[in-house]
């Protein structure tokens, strides 16, 4: 089983325009709602894969209920306590301008100690019965800048590996207590290295961690396991939206890890998830047989580690 780590969950809203115009009444073709935030996406997919995951959050409100209920329709088990407030709302706005993909991300709840104590409890809870914990973006207001490196602690003294994908100061703290496997885009890597060069990034990143998943966008991913290097790379015809591709990538990575597969084929999965979730309306899914199909057509590439 892997336990999934969504903090601060969210009601994924995608509001469909024409064009929008600054200072001006726009009013939306559609919107629809699914249930969102990082660690939820990478659960929906894993689940999507067929394999067994559960997803541990805060829970606020009516927004937290909701998103709850439409997790536990699909199979995925929900845990963690509830709290005041209401779960947060995020919006990605889809035009036909040079505002498309534009994101607004809610604010969501604030916790208090008693929250996250039951909140680590129930990780703790959890992790007996787990393979891997994945845990992705980022906390609720009130929570401590080490929250991730406590779980990422935790994990390690029953020897379960974990898997972070975050940024900021949760992640610096993540980074330090040596997850088995990471997940950033190249612009959070090189804020957080202080490199731009993609090999010195990786190799950076390697000090501490086992696997290195490191996402440029159109250019694919760059991923560093036991020393060795590769580059991924799938071009699609048609994209509907990318938001949610690096949810679906984590997602395929953990799949990948569960089931012992070999590097090349860990970044074909990982690679075809990501491109899967440009072909689906919801942010952060896709199909399976959408992967299936794409993983043949994945280009991945051994690179030189040594040549910086």
């Amino acid at each position: 089983m892997i336990v999934a780590v969504c903090p601060n969950p969210s009601v994924d809203t995608v509001v469909n325009f024409n064009r929008l115009k600054g200072g001006e009444v726009n009013r939306a073709l559609d919107e629809k709602f699914f249930p969102g935030g990082k660690g939820t996406n990478v659960a929906k997919c894993i689940n999507e894969l067929d394999e067994e995951v559960v997803l541990l959050g805060f829970w606020a409100g009516p927004t937290g209920k909701w998103i709850r209920q439409q997790l536990e329709q699909r199979g995925i088990e929900c845990y963690g306590p509830e709290i005041d407030g209401w779960t947060r709302s995020c919006y990605t706005y889809r035009t036909k301008d040079v505002f498309n993909e534009t994101e607004v991300l809610g604010v969501g709840p604030e916790i208090d100690t008693n929250a996250l104590q039951k909140f680590y409890h129930q990780y703790d809870k959890l992790l007996k019965g787990s393979s891997l914990v994945v845990m992705s973006g980022s906390w609720p207001q009130g929570a401590p800048d080490d929250a991730y490196a406590s779980l990422i602690n935790r994990a390690s003294q029953h020897n379960i590996p974990a898997v972070l994908d975050s940024a900021g100061g949760q992640f610096a703290k993540g980074f330090d207590m040596k997850p088995e496997a990471i997940h950033l885009n190249k612009k959070e890597t090189a804020r957080f290295t202080g490199i731009q060069n993609i090999r010195g990034m990786l190799l950076k990143l390697a000090e501490k961690v086992n696997l290195s998943a490191v996402t440029d966008g159109k250019n694919g991913l760059y991923m560093m396991h036991d020393h060795q290097l590769w580059h991924s790379t799938l071009s699609l015809e048609s994209i509907l939206g990318a938001v949610g591709s690096g949810d679906a990538l984590t997602a395929g990575l953990c799949v990948s890890m569960i089931r012992g597969y070999d590097d090349v084929t860990t970044a074909r999965l990982a690679v075809a998830c990501g491109a899967a979730n440009c072909l689906h309306e919801e942010i952060g899914m896709f199909y399976k047989k959408d992967v299936d199909r794409l993983m043949d057509l994945v280009k991945v590439e051994k690179m030189e580690v040594a040549a910086l």
